[in-house]
């Protein structure tokens, strides 16, 4: 069925239910950033792939709003339908709601599934439209009454995480959230995000491609621990260690009966971003406490254990990298066919060369050439491009290891190269350093450190319009709050966070250019004004050096760049065949001093 065939099925319901506009998300019951098949509503009604973008269906018109990350991949998307590409990074651009309040008139309704939107955006939804006097209804999914072959909700089976790994017990971290819940007079907290149970009871699943949560939720109170989670996704292992923990199974419907049958006396934690807006109204007669998620906040503080795991899953990774670029130097050297999606499976296959390997933690970006300049491009058999000697290749990619969870971002020369494309890759490569060596000081905000990773793009006009870094999850999603490294981002970089730093230059139509490390948050000194933070490194996979402009690069880096090879060297090489040590030793090789 194409698109403008999916519209007109949409638009005779919403006339059925007398709805003038109908709002269609990406979204799931969670608000999880990357969802299972049965809630891309919004890819198949558009064909637009992509973790962002939600479209507006009226009865004449139809628009989709997604960020900068996705322009190209939309417009592809959109050639065949109706629906209209609206830039939504672009200045000036309306929001949905302040589009809705300009096209519709007082009276007429406005609807969206309120099952799978956060309490967040429908209620700036609600209370926005209502100052131009629009209704709204929250009540129907009329994306699943014309989706015929819509997918069933997934039935992944659920394992367990090792104390040893978690550095934490299940009991042990329960009473770390009743200890925060005490500082909110809470009685209970409702656990929406599904990484936060995983979290929290030392688990994981396989629900999501890419992504080891499953769909669940957990209702803590000073007594009690209520588990509600599909029972045919639990092992007899898993069950008998939850029941010693004195945790308390339920299916993962019952939550709704269960929210409405609370007393009326309690008062209930809830991250307003975290939760669905039906679960709020199930939850109406209770005193409900809007608060910072307290387990998104404990969790994104890696105790040591994890941190002593994650290094080890990083040198693990950075071979697994190695193993590929080797095989794929090979065969082009060779001239044998690679195309992106080969090398996306390639290197899929020398991650899962390693018995602690779990899965991809995201799809990998594979950007040749011009595709490189794709931000979050998606390869598969409509988009596949093939290789060749010449230009540049963006390679980001990550995996899930029993040691935790990685994200490495390179950009490497598969022949002769231009100069702009030395001198775009060179002021990447100065920008990420001058972010990764910082001292800073306690309290300082990601978007002050998203202003320093970008001074040296800056320097020579350029810039991306994405984020500089985003949290990591230990085992758990690859983007985790509640740090980030943008311009709008107003949280601390607090000790023991793990975060990327990423910054980019995007050529369209020619090139793209990212380059990525993981880092570690630790102390760095103390003076009479206080503390002082640094970035310890944990990627350890080479950077290309030949794409490098020495005359612009600063001796400082140069020495690091030199440095962190040796040490590269040194960690990989014993995971490593002799082929692709040889490999690795020429990629490691010192950077001479510039003339």
């Amino acid at each position: 069925m194409q698109t403008n065939q999916k519209l007109a099925l949409l638009r005779a319901e919403m006339a059925k239910e007398g709805i003038d506009a109908y709002i269609v998300s990406n979204t799931d019951p969670h608000h999880n950033e990357y969802v299972a098949d049965r809630w891309q509503c919004r890819a198949w009604l558009s064909g637009m792939k992509g973790s962002a973008g939600t479209v507006v269906v009226t009865a004449e018109w139809a628009g989709l709003w997604t960020d900068s990350r996705y322009y190209e991949a939309a417009e592809a998307a959109l050639q065949e339908s109706e629906i209209e590409l609206i830039r939504m990074s672009d200045i000036g651009v309306d929001p949905i709601d302040v589009w809705l309040k300009s096209n519709l008139s007082a009276e007429q309704t406005i609807g969206f599934n309120g099952a799978e939107t956060d309490l967040k955006q429908a209620r700036s939804w609600i209370k926005s439209l209502k100052q131009a006097l629009l209704k709204t209804r929250s009540d129907i999914d009329l994306i699943d009454l014309i989706w015929q072959d819509r997918p069933e909700a997934p039935k992944g089976t659920l394992f367990l995480v090792e104390d040893s790994y978690a550095g934490k017990t299940i009991q042990q971290k329960i009473t770390e959230v009743r200890e925060q819940m005490k500082t909110t007079g809470a009685e209970a907290y409702l656990l929406g995000r599904t990484d936060e149970s995983c979290w929290l009871l030392n688990f994981r699943g396989t629900d999501i491609d890419s992504s080891p949560t499953p769909y669940c939720y957990t209702l803590i109170t000073p007594d009690s621990v209520i588990f509600y989670i599909d029972p045919e996704k639990l092992t007899p292992t898993s069950t008998q260690k939850f029941k010693a923990a004195g945790i308390t199974i339920k299916k993962y419907s019952s939550i709704v009966q269960d929210l409405q049958e609370l007393d009326a006396s309690i008062r209930i934690l809830i991250a307003p971003n975290y939760i669905s807006y039906k679960l709020t109204q199930a939850l109406k007669h209770c005193l409900q406490i809007e608060s910072r998620p307290i387990v998104t906040d404990l969790k994104a503080i890696k105790n040591e254990t994890e941190v002593t795991h994650l290094k080890q899953a990083m040198i693990i990774d950075g071979a697994a990298l190695v193993k590929f670029y080797t095989w794929l130097y090979s065969r082009l050297n060779n001239g044998e066919p690679v195309s992106e999606l080969s090398a996306s499976h390639k290197l899929e296959a020398c991650r899962a060369e390693f018995d602690s390997f779990r899965h991809i933690s995201f799809e990998s970006i594979m950007g040749y050439g011009p595709n490189g300049a794709l931000n979050h491009y998606a390869v598969d058999e409509s988009t596949d491009q093939p290789l060749s000697s010449e230009n540049i290749f963006l390679i980001d990619s990550g995996g899930n290891y029993l040691q935790g969870t990685t994200d490495t971002t390179r950009t490497i020369p598969l022949g002769e190269t231009t100069q702009q494309q030395k001198e775009d890759y060179t002021a990447v490569l100065h920008s990420m350093l001058d972010l990764l060596t910082l001292e800073f000081a306690e309290g300082s905000t990601g978007a002050q450190l998203d202003g320093v990773c970008r001074l040296a793009l800056w320097k020579y006009g350029k810039n991306f319009k994405h984020g500089t870094g985003h949290g990591v999850g230990f085992g758990l999603e690859v983007h985790e709050g509640p740090q980030g490294i943008s311009g709008m981002t107003t949280e601390k970089m607090k000790l023991g966070m793990i975060t990327t730093i990423e910054p980019g230059c995007y050529r369209t139509g020619q090139h793209g250019i990212r380059i990525e490390n993981m880092v570690h948050t630790t102390i760095s000194h103390e003076t009479e004004f206080g503390r002082f933070f640094k970035f310890e490194n944990l990627t350890f996979c080479p950077i290309n050096t030949d794409l490098i402009d020495k005359s612009i690069l600063p001796q400082h880096h140069i020495d690091w760049l030199n440095q962190y090879h040796t040490e590269v060297f040194r960690k990989l090489s014993p995971l490593l065949t002799a082929e692709e040590q040889t490999w690795l030793k020429h990629e490691c090789r010192p950077i001479e001093n510039a003339v």
